[in-house]
């Protein structure tokens, strides 16, 4: 119950204290995301494309940011909950 209870702890309060961790660990989770059906299909190119213009090219968006930084909550939360020893 206590990991649990400190995983949705990780979720509410990881966004507040360091925003910046979450929000570049988003950025490469999401681009990883948006280049890997291109890889599937084969087009190495566009793949490069789509990953450079989502990892290291600025949000056009306030929404694209707090998509970024929810990402990387969720999915270090998880990681946290899942490689933590009990």
């Amino acid at each position: 119950m206590g990991y649990v209870f400190g995983l949705f702890k990780y979720w509410i309060k990881g966004p507040f204290t360091n925003p910046i961790a979450f929000y570049i660990y988003g950025a490469g989770i999401l681009a990883l995301m948006n280049a890997f059906p291109h890889f599937i299909d084969g087009n190495f190119v566009q793949m490069v494309f789509q990953y450079f213009f989502i990892k290291y090219l600025p949000p056009t968006s306030v929404g694209q940011v707090i998509m970024q930084v929810i990402v990387g909550t969720l999915v270090a939360g998880l990681r946290w909950f899942v490689f933590t020893p009990r």
